[in-house]
């Protein structure tokens, strides 16, 4: 299956891809992590802005080795990663209204705000395709931690995301990978704020299946992997 781009007017020399690869799929799971998207009025003019931004030291090394040539291969781009202190993040703009039309016409990731974001459905229906998309936003959205029990290490995986249809997405694809997976509401008690959906992943089984499947590429997931299958009694 390839994708249509017959409605889109590409005028400049960015690749837009056509064809559904796991590439395409992991990095449309770390836009719904870590992108934003939207067009913005300059000089009069409406500008399509992407931007993929993520922690200024810990998602370092996953920019610089992985999503840089990620971006590359699929996109053409020669991004520069730029230091953002008074945010605390690290990655990149890009001012591109083909980029913006693709992402929001073809593979239908949402403008602005990303409460009702979800995976497409054209990637949920091969198991290569969603285990890639699910490491894309792993890789950027999730987190791997490690809780003193029973005098040893216990390892659980989380996601967070505001976006309840997400959340089922990933339960539910998680679970078929037969990785077993549970989904809870953290509730808000600031009602400026949005509660946030939790998928997570426990114990020394779940986590040797996931590294397995999902495959994380983030440095800092894998790291903390080997810290913890070296780790001695506490």
């Amino acid at each position: 299956m390839n994708l249509d781009l017959s409605e889109i007017s590409n005028k400049s020399n960015i690749i837009l891809p056509e064809k559904i690869t796991e590439e395409l799929a992991e990095e449309t799971g770390l836009h719904i992590g870590d992108g934003t998207m939207n067009f913005y009025k300059i000089d009069k003019k409406m500008r399509g802005s992407y931007a993929l931004r993520g922690h200024i030291i810990d998602d370092r090394e996953h920019y610089d080795k992985i999503i840089l040539k990620l971006y590359k291969s699929l996109y053409g781009l020669n991004l520069s990663l730029r230091n953002m202190p008074s945010t605390g993040v690290y990655g990149f703009q890009k001012w591109s209204d083909e980029l913006v039309v693709y992402k929001n016409k073809i593979l239908g990731l949402p403008l602005g705000k990303k409460i009702n974001v979800k995976i497409p459905e054209f990637l949920m229906s091969k198991r290569e395709l969603i285990t890639s998309v699910i490491r894309g936003i792993f890789d950027t959205d999730g987190m791997l931690y490690l809780q003193p029990k029973y005098r040893r290490l216990y390892p659980r995986i989380e996601i967070g995301t505001i976006s309840k249809i997400l959340a089922l997405q990933l339960n539910k694809s998680i679970n078929k990978l037969n990785i077993r997976s549970t989904l809870y509401i953290s509730k808000s008690s600031n009602p400026k704020w949005y509660d946030i959906y939790r998928i997570s992943v426990r114990g020394n089984e779940m986590l040797e299946k996931w590294m397995k499947i999902i495959n994380p590429h983030n440095p800092k997931h894998i790291a903390k992997y080997e810290y913890f299958i070296n780790s001695k009694p506490l």
